[in-house]
């Protein structure tokens, strides 16, 4: 891929991490250690924009009426589709143009549209990226959301992390639902959240937040992960620090 094309998406040099969990996980901690590390710019929740975009970028490479227009763009009238042989190309075509779009592109340009204006990380940033509570909603689509994510920022990793579901389930918002539904909506999650980096180890680590009561010890193996110089003392810094959100 040209990075001239693209020069958000590719202005940090050592790629992007994601923070994929869901809500009352503590997350906000990793946000915090994660941005302890020089050079790293991880920004909070954005109502999983992404998501949108990537549901969009997803249809404009599958949905049959693009699909089948590029496939036979360079045919020959007669190797067409039939439906397409007397429309493909012409102004009447009901999805006229369709044929021209790039896929690649549109959902390159949609990912470094969502760098420059969403994340905008500073110049000095050489590792961006976000934590978001939202991505397991849509679970049809859960993997291919990753699987794009993954292909598209450059060097992109993923920590997922979890914590006790009885404990999440007493916190905040979710004390106000059933018990008995937010056990399976979490459950749901980690499943996702396992098949994902089942598939994918080398992109993923799986954070347990009840181990950051081990110190930075624990934290060392998220560094080691990151490819990271790790810090005892700054981890110290903000383990220490209460965390109200």
């Amino acid at each position: 891929m040209d990075a001239k094309l693209y020069p958000a998406l590719y202005a940090p040099k050592d790629g992007y991490v994601f923070v994929v969990t869901y809500g009352r996980s503590g997350s906000t901690l990793t946000q915090s250690l994660l941005n302890s590390i020089p050079g790293y710019c991880i920004r909070g929740e954005n109502g999983n924009l992404p998501y949108f975009l990537a549901r969009a970028a997803n249809f404009v490479s599958n949905n049959d009426m693009y699909k089948w227009r590029r496939e036979d763009l360079p045919k020959k009238t007669e190797d067409r589709r039939p439906y397409l042989q007397k429309i493909l190309g012409q102004p009447f075509d009901p999805w006229a143009g369709a044929e021209d779009v790039d896929p690649i592109d549109f959902t390159y340009s949609f990912m470094n549209l969502f760098v420059e204006k969403i994340l905008k990380p500073p110049p000095e940033c050489r590792v961006s990226g976000f934590k978001e509570i939202r991505f397991h909603e849509d679970p049809r689509f859960f993997q291919s959301y990753m699987g794009i994510l993954r292909d598209v920022f450059p060097k992109a990793r993923f920590l997922f992390q979890t914590r006790d579901h009885d404990a999440v389930s007493k916190s905040s918002w979710w004390a106000k639902h059933p018990k008995h539904n937010v056990l399976k909506e979490l459950q749901r999650a980690e499943t996702l959240f396992e098949t994902f980096a089942e598939e994918n180890p080398e992109n993923s680590f799986t954070i347990e937040y009840e181990r950051y009561s081990e110190g930075p010890e624990y934290v060392q193996h998220i560094f080691d992960f990151l490819e990271e110089p790790h810090d005892s003392e700054a981890t110290k810094v903000v383990l220490g620090r209460s965390l109200k959100h």
